[in-house]
């Protein structure tokens, strides 16, 4: 009987380590073909059958379909360009110059990866081909929980948030994109409580 106990605990402690390390791994560590460019991150090989084991894995277990290598490449940023945790509970802009791309979107997602809701009538998601352009043809776009003039992706709720652009047809999506990319900056304005 002592034998079997020994066993199953064995059996449990492997199990329970195995998934913790995996979660972690999952979580913590980029594949080799990670851009990263200030506080944004993309695996451009994420949907490429040739992609890494934790890429498919991150894929997976978000369950959101990837772009293929030559489709488009999606950034996600979770903190500003200070190195702070976005909050919902902030107000941030975009500024600054993006990839070339025929379109982009811009959406706020919650760690588990689901969208975050804005509330009735507003968009989920900014599309490039809507945003209002500057005399140079750039555009700022701010993120708030609070109504802002200009282009505003809504948040609702408090807590963090991973801020997700994505580009399409875009020549940082291919293995010839290897020039440098710029980036916006992820600037905090303001919060409505200090942290």
């Amino acid at each position: 009987m002592r034998f079997l106990v020994q066993t199953l605990l064995v059996i449990v402690i492997a199990l329970g380590l195995g998934s913790w390390s995996a979660a972690y791994v999952l979580d913590r560590f980029e594949s080799a073909d990670t851009l990263v460019v200030g506080a944004w991150h993309a695996d451009r090989t994420a949907g490429a059958p040739d992609a890494d084991p934790y890429s498919k894995a991150r894929l997976a277990r978000s369950g959101h379909l990837g772009l293929g290598l030559g489709e488009g490449v999606a950034f996600q940023a979770r903190t500003d360009s200070q190195g702070r945790e976005l909050r919902r509970e902030c107000t941030y802009r975009l500024e600054g110059a993006y990839p070339p791309a025929r379109i982009a979107t811009l959406a706020a997602y919650d760690f588990g990866g689901r969208l975050i809701a804005p509330g009735e009538g507003r968009p989920d998601r900014l599309v490039s081909l809507d945003w209002m352009r500057e005399d140079d043809n750039s555009a700022i776009v701010r993120i708030s929980s609070q109504a802002q003039p200009g282009n505003w992706l809504p948040l609702v709720g408090d807590g963090g948030f991973v801020l997700a652009i994505t580009f399409y047809d875009s020549p940082i999506s291919t293995d010839s994109g290897a020039a440098p990319i710029a980036m916006p900056l992820i600037v905090r304005t303001g919060c409505l409580v200090d942290g």
